[in-house]
């Protein structure tokens, strides 16, 4: 039985590419327990090891960056018999049931998606600081026909993403978008066709390890620190 979630180091002049797969192409890529537990342990291998640049995170197969939480396996993730004070202990200290979605890195990280990125897959997704689409690519927080909320920080994430505008009818409706609406919106950075998302990726990954980075590192850290601050007049 193969490994659900893949990890790969590449490296290029005096940095390292940390290539991650999402390898469950038979159920669209979704995340159940195994895959959540080695997608944290992945994400918490990449912010620690300074040989690590760039992450790249991509979902296997043709269809499907990933199609969120596995719902045939959900206490693989939650336990959907906690109690109130366990709930409330998994929110503010837990790092979200899809495998380290609360993890803020400060290291540069590219998402590309070749199909559906629906649910927990969008809040993968809005992970990545640049976000690449191939263009048969679709999107959606599908997850509201099922009444299963956005538990891996998209009601954080797409806001400051892409604006309360677009992100709230996203979140409100669960409408499916296209790589193309998803472009104008901002929650793309760059569309490719058919294919060509991974190379390009790792196109982008490459430039990264063989540019000058400690002033790339510091700018990025400064502008993920300065999300949440306001400037008030004095």
């Amino acid at each position: 039985m193969s490994q659900p979630i893949l990890t790969q180091r590449t490296p290029v002049g005096d940095g390292n590419i940390f290539q991650i797969t999402i390898n469950r192409p038979e159920v669209y890529n979704c995340i159940n327990g195994e895959a959540a537990a080695l997608l944290l342990e992945a994400w918490k291998t990449f912010r620690d090891d300074d040989s690590l640049t760039v992450a790249v995170l991509h979902g296997a197969g043709d269809e499907s960056f990933c199609s969120g939480a596995d719902l045939k396996a959900l206490n693989g993730l939650v336990d959907i018999n906690a109690n109130q004070e366990e709930v409330e202990n998994f929110v503010q200290q837990g790092t979200g049931p899809m495998g380290g979605t609360r993890i803020v890195q400060t290291k540069p990280v590219i998402t590309v998606t070749q199909g559906y990125t629906y649910a927990g897959g969008l809040e993968l997704y809005s992970h990545g600081h640049i976000r690449l689409a191939e263009d048969q690519a679709t999107f959606s927080v599908s997850c509201r026909r099922w009444g299963v909320p956005l538990a891996d920080g998209g009601t954080v994430y797409l806001p400051r993403l892409i604006g309360h505008g677009a992100a709230l009818p996203l979140i409100i409706t669960g409408q499916k978008i296209t790589a193309q609406r998803a472009y104008e919106i901002g929650l793309v950075w760059e569309i490719t066709k058919a294919g060509e998302g991974l190379q390009r990726a790792l196109e982008y990954a490459r430039q990264i390890c063989e540019q000058p980075k400690d002033a790339l590192m510091a700018d990025l850290a400064s502008a993920i620190n300065g999300y949440h601050l306001v400037t008030v007049p004095k």
